[in-house]
């Protein structure tokens, strides 16, 4: 995937153009870390020092730069987008996941990535709140999106190869993508409720 970038009238805005669709309709405008929440991309932009802004259109990602300069910050936005868009995770959670109704599928898949346990913590990664994401598209391609417990997780490696084979494993899967992401990073607070009560942990994370 070759990205080409496209000067703007104001100096602080990059357009970066992958060549492809971004978003099928619309533009979203993102000025806060906190409403990157909508957008898997958008988040994994705004962790990079020096982003203040990021705007997603049909052909293009156009990111605003605060105290940086281009030179340090273009290669780190260049990196994101492309593993982004090469990994096939969605650009939207709001349309993919948080009003997503799970499909058969979908949920076989989640169901078989019960199976994979966090060495460290010994309970399932699912329940754990470490996998974020699952679409299963029509032709059976699978993307996980997860996180692990903390960056530098040494099961990081572990995990990711556990929940791809797990995923490969269910009838009607052709092929699986596990995309890692730290944003948002992990907390207790997005354990199951079983999980929860497993590790004595009260709402509010006591």
């Amino acid at each position: 995937m070759f990205i080409q970038t496209e000067a703007t009238p104001d100096p602080a805005r990059l357009r970066f153009l992958p060549g492809c669709t971004v978003l099928p309709a619309g533009v979203l405008d993102i000025t806060d870390k906190a409403d990157a929440a909508v957008s898997p991309l958008a988040e994994q932009l705004f962790a990079i020092p020096g982003v203040a802004g990021v705007s997603l259109g049909k052909d293009y990602v156009a990111v605003t730069r605060a105290d940086a300069d281009w030179q340090g910050l273009k290669p780190q936005i260049l990196g994101v987008i492309m593993d982004h868009l090469l990994s096939g995770a969605p650009i939207m959670r709001s349309a993919d996941t948080a009003d997503h109704e799970p499909t058969e599928a979908e949920d076989r898949v989640r169901a078989a990535l019960r199976q994979v346990i966090d060495p460290e913590l010994g309970y399932n990664i699912v329940d754990l709140g470490l996998v974020y994401d699952v679409t299963v598209s029509a032709d059976g391609d699978v993307v996980v999106t997860m996180t692990t417990t903390t960056p530098g997780c040494p099961a990081t490696n572990y995990l990711k190869a556990g929940a791809g084979e797990a995923a490969s494993a269910v009838e009607g899967v052709d092929t699986v993508d596990v995309e890692l992401t730290y944003e948002p990073r992990w907390t207790p607070e997005q354990m199951s409720p079983e999980a929860k009560a497993h590790f004595g942990i009260r709402d509010g994370g006591r």
